[in-house]
């Protein structure tokens, strides 16, 4: 009889125990209010961006981020901080950073970044590493998530010539496709291309290209020429 009142007297104890961790477990859980709770993730890890197409003196950049949380109904700002790490080879003077905003209403938003051209980047290409922090809006949120690169250059990468041979002009260069871009915007011109905008597309795209050449040649003293390439030094000849 005392040993089974022992028994008892143990199980009601360790029962006692369980409820009483229990209930600390759910208190905690309780304490949580998910209804204040909200941060923001990038949604890429990395961007890049090329002057070629531009030949303004700046770019802002939008970087796209999403909301961790409930929307709300005013704009709420978020922060990023610069990473001195060998990911980082822009200097201050190569950017500057607008802020980001997640708008009244939204999932998403964007953190904005004004790239500055210039010289340097006709030759090279830099990169600046960023990472989220916590403002009074929005938290920083997931590690995986938290920080981005953004890359951007002038440099120029003559792509294959064949088709290009055919409308603009017969050799390859980096004046000739700068010119090229500037003269069309078009910055890539392989079969698919052609088959896109079919002979008489192609036709008007070289002719504008022709005009660009006539154009340049005509206000300035010396006509364009090939700085690099099969033809260097020689004036640019466009098939039209």
């Amino acid at each position: 009889m005392k040993m089974n009142k022992l028994i008892a007297t143990v199980l009601a104890a360790a029962l006692a125990g369980l409820l009483f961790v229990g209930g600390c477990e759910q208190t905690n859980v309780s304490s949580f209010d998910e209804d204040s709770f909200a941060a923001v993730n990038f949604q890429t890890d990395s961007l890049s961006y090329s002057f070629l197409e531009n030949s303004e003196d700046s770019y802002v950049q939008e970087v796209p981020a999403q909301l961790m949380g409930d929307t709300v109904s005013t704009d709420r700002e978020f922060s990023v901080e610069v990473v001195n790490d060998p990911l980082t080879t822009a200097e201050p003077g190569d950017y500057s950073i607008q802020g980001g905003v997640i708008p009244a209403g939204s999932f998403s938003g964007t953190l904005s970044i004004e790239l500055y051209n210039s010289e340097k980047l006709k030759d090279t290409t830099i990169s600046l590493h960023l990472r989220l922090t916590d403002t009074s809006d929005l938290e920083a949120g997931n590690e995986e998530t938290d920080d981005f690169v953004m890359h951007w250059t002038d440099k120029v990468v003559v792509p294959a010539w064949t088709f290009y041979s055919f409308f603009f002009c017969p050799n390859p260069s980096t004046t000739a496709y700068r010119a090229i871009v500037e003269s069309t915007g078009v910055t890539r011109f392989n079969l698919q291309d052609y088959l896109e905008v079919g002979p008489t597309g192609a036709e008007a795209l070289g002719r504008e290209f022709a005009d660009y050449v006539e154009e340049y040649n005509a206000t300035h003293d010396e006509p364009l020429t090939h700085e690099d390439g099969p033809a260097e030094g020689q004036p640019i000849q466009p098939v039209y």
